[in-house]
């Protein structure tokens, strides 16, 4: 991963992406990717990732809280691991987080020199744990040794694992059921670059908004209605005999 301005996301997506983005391919070689926006700061890769060509409707969301990095909230932040994210890993598909820095810090390369880097918490610290918890609980066979600004923690993530309670384990554990043949580790990415916008709420809102309102200018994208392939509409105004409210 490397750092870089936010258009650089954009960039980044164009190399690192191999699939066509809303259709999960069968052809050979190809692999479907799913793209979290970490909240908030994630939201500022909505310009980047729509101009390299991934449709509105593709993007899904993520919170990994650096405060609970921070505090080594272990349990809390697979509290906040989704099951949408978790069956996608299982599946073997590739799921990329993107989320931009607020703060700078100097970080060693791999050939010895050193470089300011801002990479969020949430990227460097909490998917390395959610990566290392279901890799394990889910018995993926080869699994890299966790590394926290390149230092081994296996040990301590261990330690934090069997900690876990007994219900997040089983709640965890319940896709391992469902993970792909041949699935070494789950592909988890990472993507990051230095914040334009920092804790503006209102200027997050607005990104946000923005999206809504091209999903709203596409709709449902389904194609035809529920009931055409023999689904039904539970509505509960409906079952106790009231007038129902509709679809509004």
């Amino acid at each position: 991963m490397r750092a870089g301005p936010p258009w650089a996301v954009a960039h980044a997506f164009r190399q690192h992406s191999r699939l066509a983005y809303c259709t999960a391919s069968v052809e050979a070689g190809r692999r479907y990717t799913k793209h979290y926006l970490n909240l908030s700061n994630g939201v500022e890769a909505l310009d980047g990732l729509l101009t390299a060509g991934l449709p509105s409707e593709a993007i899904s969301f993520c919170r990994i809280q650096s405060s609970q990095c921070e505090s080594q909230d272990y349990n809390g932040l697979l509290s906040n691991l989704d099951h949408d994210m978790m069956i996608h890993l299982a599946l073997g598909h590739e799921c990329c987080v993107y989320d931009f820095g607020s703060r700078g810090a100097v970080w060693i390369d791999p050939d010895g020199t050193s470089s300011e880097r801002y990479v969020p918490r949430a990227i460097w610290w909490g998917l390395e744990w959610w990566r290392y918890a279901l890799n394990n609980l889910w018995e993926l066979p080869t699994p890299r040794p966790p590394l926290l600004r390149g230092v081994n923690v296996e040990r301590r993530f261990r330690e934090a694992l069997c900690a876990l309670p007994k219900k997040q384990r089983t709640r965890l554990k319940y896709y391992r059921a469902f993970t792909a043949d041949g699935l070494a580790e789950v592909r988890l990415l990472g993507y990051y670059a230095a914040a334009r916008t920092d804790g503006d709420r209102a200027a997050h809102r607005s990104m946000l908004l923005g999206l809504s309102r091209q999903l709203n200018e596409k709709g449902s994208g389904a194609g035809q209605e529920p009931e055409a392939f023999g689904m039904s509409l539970h509505d509960p105004l409906v079952m106790s005999g009231r007038v129902p409210m509709g679809r509004g």
